[in-house]
């Protein structure tokens, strides 16, 4: 079973779903509330939505393993599953069977929400993460970009799943409820943009780390083809940009909106807790020069994309105290 787990990144399945979660109520049910307005979605729908996700990236995080097997086994031995723990075959089998049923459920939820076509969606993911595996993480940047694009996406797809829902469940569009879905889209391209440069840097540093195994099978990582130091360098600036778009979009944007009154607990979560993490860590890669130190850096990135998403918790405290 902890096989199994490792091979499907369970950890950070659990991230995907806590993304999708904290952009619903955290983001989502308190706009609305403050508008006088509640979700009309159920939560069977959202659920199915949730697992669609979680399916999808299950089978990505499989057959990623399937092709990266002989590099995994340069990189990082001991943590390679397939091959080694369960046959080649069988991760292909549980790859096959993990994409149908997040396809299925993508189509269910969209048939739910009237948007039959909608579900095409899910399988353009399911062909993205396998072409992604198969080859385009070997061209320099271009796979760094795909996942960062399709990490970016996630909070626009809850976006979208409450506004054709609403419209799909009332019957219509209401102006004023579409109002408060605009306020809530808004938000959420907040976290779309969040999630795509953290989502890119920590898959650069990521190819920093792994530059020796990706090297013996000839992948052409961003760090193999324009050098460690300016892969380091492009790794700082994108920091740098990070650092000042997290406090430049609270400052001149969040910290105005009228649910957003009162607030003092963004004053010290969003420095302390992502823009300066996000900053250290563009520092600190310009003197790192081993996988160890490459490797603290990628684990401290993803708990800054966590502390990140869960700025949607202090976001739905505030907006809450704000509700006459």
């Amino acid at each position: 079973m902890l096989n199994f787990l490792r091979l499907i990144r369970f950890p950070n399945l659990v991230i995907v779903a806590l993304t999708m979660y904290c952009i619903l109520l955290g983001v989502g049910e308190p706009v609305l509330q403050y508008y006088g307005y509640s979700i009309l979605t159920s939560n069977i729908q959202f659920i199915f939505l949730v697992m669609a996700f979680v399916f999808l990236a299950a089978a990505g995080y499989v057959i990623n393993d399937y092709f990266d097997r002989k590099a995994d086994l340069i990189n990082r031995p001991d943590t390679v599953v397939i091959g080694v723990k369960i046959k080649r075959r069988w991760a292909i089998v549980i790859h096959s069977i993990f994409n149908a049923i997040g396809i299925a459920l993508g189509f269910a939820v969209a048939f739910s929400i009237g948007k039959w076509w909608v579900g095409f969606m899910f399988v353009g993911f399911s062909l993205l993460l396998w072409w992604y595996s198969s080859s385009l993480k070997k061209v320099p940047l271009a796979g760094n970009l795909m996942v960062a694009i399709l990490a970016g996406i996630v909070p626009l797809v809850i976006s979208a799943f409450m506004y054709y829902g609403s419209i799909h469940v009332s019957g219509a569009y209401i102006p004023a409820m579409g109002f408060a879905l605009k306020q809530v889209f808004n938000l959420s391209v907040g976290f779309a943009v969040f999630a795509f440069l953290f989502t890119l840097i920590r898959e650069i540093v990521k190819d920093l780390e792994d530059i020796k195994g990706d090297n013996e099978m000839y992948c052409r990582t961003l760090p193999i083809a324009i050098g460690v130091r300016m892969t380091k360098q492009l790794v700082a600036l994108l920091c740098f940009i990070a650092f000042t778009l997290t406090l430049f979009a609270y400052f001149a944007f969040v910290r105005n909106l009228g649910f957003m009154t009162g607030d003092y607990m963004s004053l010290w979560y969003i420095p302390a807790l992502v823009s300066l993490p996000v900053l250290f860590c563009g520092i600190r890669v310009l003197f790192a020069s081993n996988k160890s130190e490459f490797a603290m850096l990628s684990k401290l990135l993803k708990y800054n994309m966590v502390t990140g998403i869960l700025y949607a918790i202090i976001l739905r405290m505030v907006i809450t105290s704000n509700i006459l």
